[in-house]
């Protein structure tokens, strides 16, 4: 018999047994299912003609063994199998502002978007789901990696137009402390972009999680010293980073003061954050162009470095001149002038302070891109005859002889330093390329490459060079309408000679190519083709006014290749 004294004991004795899997008939709590995504959307914006990589060992970087799969028009992507991993997100056009995107969006696995917010959850240590919502004023309880910001109801209004705005707030922030510290470390090469962007998203969470009870947001405001905390926390990221695309972006940036780049570029960078968070929907995607594409931040650090190093920190006093170029960057201010002159102003008397030589201010060119490839008179060349981006995206018309498409190619401009120098001084970088032809009509006609290494470099002239390496690749696949198709992969490439730079003009031979691969033209007679031209690291902007897009091109086969980055897409019609 069981004395009533001890029943509680035997009770306490038979929690913990249960607890422990122990005791007659106990069993082991369930293992939660590994939270998997097979389907999700990459959003600062849709995001189309993104690659995203399923992740499995967390390093950033496609291996052979990961999968990586590429965004449609609305920023969908599908895994098959469902990747249980997290994700990763780059390159691609955003669908709304028609910008490229330059940064890197990561996930934590079982993510349903890719997003900049998702960014700070899949940072080691980064912050919980429910402190991103304290720290943005959003409902509590919300789970931003299972909530689309851009989605919208049938009448095209926002569904949840208060994560979008919050949404391209902190992509804001990121984008400019990553492009400030680019420029400042003198290299804004598309891989190195997007391994600081990298960083200050790791800045940024483990700056929410040192702040558990600041809000980046709130109400309408934008934390200032949250923002200064991510500059200097980024600037200490960077200093120690294993990462090695970032050698050079480490090398110099160590001349740099933290306190003094973050004093002069962190109240600019908050007042466009707030100008998003405070938008009205209808204003959004406009104010978001406008923002996005401007690039005044970096620009006036870069134009400012000798004021920023740390030999001259405690001598100076950057407040006012963080202030000045506030209201430079502010586009709700119609200031420019009066900020201008007090700007320089300050710049005077700062460089009197420091000691040294005086600095000044180009403001004609604050405002406009630097450091990038500008396509020569916005146009192309097909067959050695010239289009305008007008014409080429509306559809060409190729009567001349011969009827074909065999040389594909565009003139570059050299705008400021596109490619950085490596630790020799030889500003040199590695490329990939790729190029896709496709009937648009039923026939099912296509061509493919994908050149997986160039070597592009600058001379001191600002003239290209381009060699291909010995143990370069070039996967090809074509086929016909006769339903022929054919893989093959291409070595010993110098002997082929199908790619050339001859005054900074770019021209891809598609017969060479062809020829190796035993067709003797390109498989096309007549008809209507989409066509697409795209270089994978380095940045391609326009001459006048026209966008080039973020795409991505795979060779069909069983093992795809594929190239991403930035070029031209348009319609090419063979009578």
């Amino acid at each position: 018999m069981i004395e009533k004294r001890n029943i509680p004991l035997l009770l306490a004795i038979a929690i913990v047994l249960a607890a422990c899997g122990g005791g007659d008939g106990g069993s082991a709590a369930p293992t939660p299912a590994a939270a998997t995504t097979a389907a999700g959307k990459a959003v600062d914006g849709y995001l189309s003609a993104a690659s995203v990589l399923c992740d499995a060992n967390k390093n950033g970087v496609a291996d052979s063994s990961e999968s990586v799969v590429v965004t449609d028009s609305q920023g969908n992507f599908a895994f098959s199998p469902a990747c249980s991993s997290s994700i990763v997100a780059s390159g691609g056009t955003n669908v709304d502002t028609r910008l490229p995107f330059a940064g890197l969006l990561k996930a934590p696995a079982g993510s349903t978007v890719v997003t900049p917010l998702t960014s700070l959850m899949a940072a080691t240590d980064g912050p919980t789901a429910a402190k991103i919502a304290f720290a943005l004023g959003l409902p509590a309880g919300i789970d931003v990696t299972q909530v689309d910001p851009a989605a919208r109801n049938a009448d095209r209004t926002l569904i949840n137009a208060d994560l979008l705005r919050k949404t391209v707030a902190v992509h804001q922030i990121i984008q400019q402390v990553a492009d400030t510290l680019g420029s400042l470390a003198q290299d804004t090469s598309p891989e190195s972009t997007q391994a600081i962007y990298s960083e200050v998203a790791n800045a940024a969470a483990a700056t929410l999680v040192a702040n558990p009870t600041t809000q980046l947001v709130d109400s309408g405001s934008v934390s200032l010293s949250l923002v200064s905390g991510i500059v200097q926390k980024t600037m200490e990221n960077v200093t120690i980073t294993a990462n090695t695309a970032l050698d050079t972006v480490k090398a110099n940036l160590g001349a740099y003061s933290a306190g003094s780049v973050s004093a002069l570029v962190s109240e600019a960078i908050k007042v466009q954050a707030e100008t998003l968070v405070q938008s009205t929907d209808a204003a959004l995607t406009q104010q978001t162009t406008s923002l996005q594409s401007n690039p005044v931040i970096a620009n006036t650090a870069s134009q400012l470095a000798a004021l920023l190093t740390i030999g001259i920190a405690n001598k100076i006093d950057l407040t006012a001149m963080g202030t000045d170029l506030r209201r430079l960057a502010d586009t709700n201010t119609n200031n420019d002038s009066a900020a201008s002159t007090a700007l320089m102003s300050e710049v005077t008397l700062q460089t009197g302070k420091a000691g040294i030589a005086p600095l000044s201010i180009d403001f004609t060119d604050l405002s406009k891109p630097n450091n990038y490839f500008a396509i020569r008179d916005d146009s192309v060349n097909l067959n050695g005859h010239t289009y305008t981006l007008d014409q080429f995206m509306n559809g060409v018309s190729l009567a001349q002889k011969p009827s074909s498409i065999n040389t594909v190619g565009f003139g570059l401009i050299v705008k400021g330093n596109p490619i950085p120098k490596n630790s020799q001084g030889v500003r040199t970088t590695k490329v990939a390329l790729g190029i896709e032809v496709t009937d648009t009509g039923a026939s099912g006609r296509v061509l493919q490459f994908v050149l997986d290494r160039a070597d592009l470099t600058l001379d001191s002239n600002k003239q290209l060079l381009i060699s291909v390496p010995a143990d370069s690749n070039l996967y090809v696949y074509s086929k016909t309408s006769s339903g022929i198709s054919v893989n093959k992969t291409l070595t010993n490439l110098n002997a082929h000679q199908f790619i050339a730079v001859d005054n900074n003009t770019l021209t891809v031979n598609a017969d060479k190519v062809l020829n190796q691969i035993g067709l003797t033209s390109l498989p096309i007679v007549t008809g209507a083709f989409n066509l697409k031209m795209v270089v994978s690291n380095v940045k391609i902007g326009s001459q006048i006014d026209h966008a080039v897009t973020g795409m991505s091109i795979t060779v069909t086969g069983p093992s795809p290749h594929r190239v991403s980055g930035l070029g031209v897409e348009g319609g090419v019609v063979v009578q």
